[in-house]
């Protein structure tokens, strides 16, 4: 493999084989351009999966249905071995197949909905972030709490004046009243 630079205006130089190479800028914009392409016509994978194992499972559906028929109507034996063995077993085949074509469009919902909710905790928590770093007086996001090495709840909580403490009392000490909305400390 041959190295390439960029020559000052974006010209590519030439490399160990003596040719010219396409301007990485062209080769950047290309790129570009493909991408753009292929994200145009996006497909819905999830509805393409649920229509293929439909289909799958309806034919394996109607090959059993026909292996049935065909054995059911022969007089002899070795005529119903053949009908039970390609309508039987494709049809269980094909009815398989199309489970776990359904059962894998139920696994990419399931992600889908995962990567939906992490993106909205994941913004619900900026949010909750930005509202306390915005509260005079209290410590500076998590860098407060991580720096002194105590537990980010803990010295969020001990912030607040008057938390609950570990063992149910208060952290204020051990002859004050635990926090309660309402009463004056900053809760209600």
């Amino acid at each position: 493999m041959t190295d390439a630079t960029m020559a000052p205006g974006g010209q590519g130089v030439a490399g160990a084989g003596g040719a010219e190479r396409t301007p990485i800028a062209g080769r950047l914009e290309a790129l570009t351009r493909a991408v753009e392409r292929s994200r145009r016509r996006q497909f819905d994978v999830r509805q393409i999966m649920l229509i293929a194992g439909s289909a799958l499972m309806a034919l394996g559906f109607l090959a059993i249905v026909l292996g049935w028929y065909g054995a059911a109507h022969s007089a002899y034996v070795f005529q119903e071995v053949p009908y039970l063995i390609s309508g039987g077993l494709l049809g269980v085949a094909l009815m398989a197949g199309g489970g776990f074509v359904f059962f894998a469009a139920w696994l990419v919902r399931m992600i889908e909905e995962d990567r939906a909710s992490n993106t909205r905790m994941a913004q619900t928590l900026d949010r909750i972030d930005r509202a306390l770093g915005a509260q005079p007086g209290a410590p500076s996001g998590a860098a407060s709490g991580a720096a002194s090495g105590a537990d980010p709840a803990s010295t969020l909580l001990a912030s607040s004046g008057g938390a609950v403490g570990p063992g149910g009392g208060s952290a204020a000490g051990p002859g004050a009243a635990p926090a309660r909305p309402g009463n004056g400390d900053g809760w209600s």
